[in-house]
């Protein structure tokens, strides 16, 4: 009757012991798959990126056309200035 009795304890043990393991197996495959990012997260920042990087471009191309026609401007004379004048009233 003893024996009975702890080889049951002993049953029990073994299937907690293992229920143990199995919930620390499990928590951990689940923290897993929660840190790892979806690829289509990664490609929507890599798009916006790719975006920015378009506009950054396109800002300094027409800085450098602004800077030209400020230099064009200054250097104009009198009468460069009253036909740019004329031009710009007959529009």
């Amino acid at each position: 009757m003893k024996c009975k009795k702890i080889n049951k304890l002993i049953y029990t043990d073994i299937i907690v012991v293992l229920v143990i393991i199995l919930a620390i197996i499990l928590n951990y495959l689940l923290f897993k798959r929660i840190q790892t990012t979806s690829p289509v997260g990664s490609s929507k920042i890599d798009s916006i990126v790719k975006d920015n990087d378009k506009l950054i471009i396109e800002v300094k191309h027409l800085d450098s056309i602004k800077n030209a026609k400020s230099i064009e401007i200054k250097s104009l004379d009198n009468d460069s200035t009253l036909r740019l004048f004329y031009q710009l009233i007959g529009k």
